[in-house]
């Protein structure tokens, strides 16, 4: 595994990240080494199940602790017989899982549009050659190469750049582009 760089990749000047990332500035990784690294650190993959169930995001609101600690207050309040606090308590308990199951679910949602999304290749120099891989297949240290309307799929210290422009609307939630002045 590599040690933690000195500085965040996106602050050191490009000679240090080659160097800390072990990578030839010309030939990329060599094949052999770009395996090594997939099997040490596993797949370019965003994590979570796929499918978002409804189920699964409310169970988990309903047995977050914050929920089951305003459930006993409420429960305790009922049994003393102070039934407006109990509603009370109960109001706020539903109105939080309702908060956090609309937050949860939308999140999940939009993790799971950003896997469907997510470019299928890549082209990547390995060995001294320019081939495409799977974008699961990129690792730390790969040089990546991209043109107009390629979607990144990894994060990426970007080394060499001519007229770069970003669409992050998709990640932001923004509707319509910002027009440029």
């Amino acid at each position: 595994m590599f040690p933690d760089p000195p500085a965040p990749y996106h602050t050191l000047p490009v000679n240090q990240v080659f160097i800390h990332t072990k990578t030839d500035i010309d030939d990329g990784l060599t094949p052999q080494e770009a395996a090594q690294r997939l099997g040490l650190y596993g797949f370019n993959e965003l994590s979570g199940q796929g499918n978002v169930s409804v189920f699964a995001v409310l169970y988990r609101q309903i047995v977050n602790a914050l929920t089951l600690v305003l459930v006993i207050a409420m429960v305790i309040s009922f049994v003393f017989k102070d039934y407006v606090e109990g509603a009370v308590i109960a109001f706020v308990a539903v109105t939080n899982t309702l908060i956090g199951f609309t937050q949860e679910y939308r999140a999940e949602k939009t993790m799971e549009s950003l896997r469907r999304m997510a470019s299928p290749t890549t082209r990547v120099i390995r060995g001294d050659s320019l081939i495409s891989v799977p974008t699961r297949d990129i690792v730390i240290g790969d040089i990546i190469l991209f043109e107009e309307g390629d979607v990144i799929g990894a994060d990426a210290r970007l080394f060499e750049v001519f007229n770069l422009e970003v669409d992050e609307a998709l990640l932001t939630g923004e509707s319509i582009p910002v027009a440029k002045s």
